[in-house]
């Protein structure tokens, strides 16, 4: 795994050469009490574990979400800067409704069987959100590129294509590279990086920006070294703690509810930080003075 050689991007207190996980994670626990539980144990509100056995039903979820790409892509380049900035944010977080493992999606997704990309929009909740640092993180944008953006992708279908790929593509076309990193294995409906790997072919074909981006290696797809809805970023694979040491990166990105919630929300990174997700469970969105489908949008800048 990464012992030292993601410093850059792990909390503080992890920094140092780990045996067990770091304060910082306790620290995590003590204040969400909602840490991904144990195999074989679920939280209420959530779903029995979907592991590897429904990789047809991802690869028809992804057949569809690609045909939308193109005109989910036409729609916000024929927006202002300022208006495509909200938009494309709004869709990383109505690609993120799209979870296996919350039973909220599940009875939407069971009564409405045409919900898709446009029905999630309308389910966010509208701005001021939960937790808002979206000004903050405009301001942000109208300043220099970052160097490198690290994006923690979480569930395949409509959330990586019509969601993750939009805001990669619009951190390319600002100068930014992007290491996009997926899971190893599976985990629910997230997406892995064999399948990302498949799914970056597709929008290439359609997409000269990402075309590109690849050829050039501006946009690098990697694989965590996990199979967990959740995230130990002291636990990363060794070699995209390294690529990210190598590259730069000055912008960690971490999408979803386990990742960017239960295991990270107060991880304190070294450098700049957009954790994001929509709340799908209504014990935790209780917990954390919301409700069913709360936005969390979390821009940390580190302090000097």
């Amino acid at each position: 795994m990464c012992p030292g050689a993601c410093s850059h991007v792990v909390p503080r207190a992890a920094a140092a050469p780990l045996t067990g996980r770091p304060w910082v994670w306790k620290r995590e626990r003590e204040v969400t009490a909602s840490t991904c539980p144990p195999a074989g144990r679920r939280q209420p509100g959530a779903r029995p574990t979907v592991g590897s056995d429904r990789p047809q039903v991802k690869q028809k979820e992804n057949g569809v979400a690609l045909r939308g790409f193109q005109s989910v892509v036409r729609a916000l380049d024929a927006l202002g800067w300022e208006e495509r900035q909200l938009a494309l944010v709004r869709g990383l977080l109505a690609g993120n409704v799209f979870d296996w493992g919350a039973k909220a999606v599940s009875e939407v997704l069971e009564s409405d069987p045409q919900f898709g990309f446009e029905e999630a929009k309308k389910k966010l909740e509208e701005r001021p959100w939960l937790v808002d640092s979206y000004d903050t993180w405009l301001q942000r944008l109208k300043g220099p590129p970052h160097k490198c953006a690290l994006i923690f992708a979480d569930n395949s279908g409509v959330d990586v294509i019509l969601g993750v790929f939009p805001f990669v593509r619009e951190l390319l076309s600002r100068g930014t590279e992007v290491i996009l990193a997926c899971n190893s294995g599976p985990a629910l409906n997230d997406v892995t990086y064999g399948e990302a790997l498949l799914v970056a072919e597709h929008i290439a074909a359609m997409d000269p920006v990402v075309h590109s981006a690849l050829r050039e290696e501006r946009l690098l797809l990697m694989q965590t070294g996990s199979s967990s809805p959740c995230l130990d970023l002291s636990r990363l694979d060794e070699g995209l703690a390294v690529l990210v040491r190598e590259r730069g990166t000055d912008l960690v990105v971490i999408e979803g509810m386990g990742r960017a919630v239960h295991t990270n929300y107060r991880a304190a990174l070294r450098c700049e930080s957009l954790k994001l997700a929509v709340l799908k469970n209504p014990w935790l969105a209780a917990r954390l003075g919301g409700r069913l489908f709360s936005v969390i949008f979390k821009f940390e800048v580190p302090a000097e």
